[in-house]
């Protein structure tokens, strides 16, 4: 039986009855509860940005989820293991299917941006702050792996695509990229991420970026579902997006994607 510290307990407790009826990503993993419980992926990022990373661990520990704080040395010797060098962006580990048991249910911080891994061992959150907007650099021979493994899973053509865009400094390993519908990703999501990076003149932090990557079962590498949530910090105002992983992201993606752009266009990303 897991013991809770004082800390854990009123924590949660707090965040339970703040959060209760909150919305979240989707799917029916452990995260979702904790997106609800902490009263959305805002209040998860905001936990995570205003408590020291013990204070995170207890937090998560009832839940049986872990938080990993990975150092700019770390990230750096990585990227040098398959030939980059200088920029931040690397891998948790090399570019698996699934991710070892020591990454999952767990987060990863990763330069200021959270990815969680989920049980089955696959890419199931990313949260970031926007801006600053600056690329990262692309792990080009990871992406093509996942859009292959897509590839050989389904008749349909696939991409390994990032949940951050590598044009908003999305990370560039394995824990940011799914098999990704090609047209999708091409198409209506590409058009969301450029958007996005016209953001930048906005004040550092204005907004939250959220994606979720859910799954059908606990075995397919290919997410079914993908979900896109921004949020203006200044004037609380945001949209909740929701796309199959299928040709123009679903019978709604351009409906979707219109709804996107409008709501960046509204905020200044012009």
């Amino acid at each position: 039986m897991r013991i809770m510290s004082k800390l854990s307990v009123a924590v949660v407790f707090g965040l339970w009855l703040a959060g209760c009826g909150a919305d979240d990503l989707g799917g029916e993993g452990i995260v979702s509860q904790i997106e609800r419980d902490f009263g959305g992926p805002d209040g998860v990022m905001e936990f995570f940005e205003s408590h020291t990373e013990d204070e995170i661990r207890q937090a998560m520990a009832p839940y049986g989820v872990g938080f990993k704080l990975h150092t700019e040395d770390e990230l750096q010797r990585a990227l040098e293991s398959y030939g980059v060098g200088d920029v931040t962006a690397a891998l948790i580990t090399d570019c698996p299917q699934y991710f070892p048991s020591s990454d999952r249910n767990t987060w990863h911080n990763i330069n200021g941006e959270y990815y969680f891994i989920e049980s089955s061992g696959r890419p199931h959150r990313a949260y970031a702050y926007l801006p600053p907007i600056v690329a990262a650099a692309r792990n080009d021979s990871c992406q093509l792996s996942v859009g292959q493994w897509g590839d050989a899973a389904s008749s349909n053509d696939y991409d390994g695509g990032h949940l951050i865009g590598s044009q908003l400094g999305g990370w560039g390993g394995r824990a940011n990229l799914v098999p990704q519908d090609t047209n999708f990703n091409r198409g209506n999501w590409v058009t969301l991420e450029n958007k996005m990076a016209k953001c930048g003149s906005l004040p550092n932090g204005r907004l939250r970026y959220y994606i979720g990557a859910n799954y059908p079962n606990s075995t397919t590498l290919i997410p079914n579902n993908m979900t896109m949530e921004i949020r203006n910090q200044s004037t609380g105002a945001s949209v909740l997006l929701s796309f199959s992983n299928t040709d123009y992201g679903g019978t709604n993606g351009t409906s979707e994607k219109n709804r996107g752009v409008t709501f960046l266009t509204n905020q200044g990303c012009n």
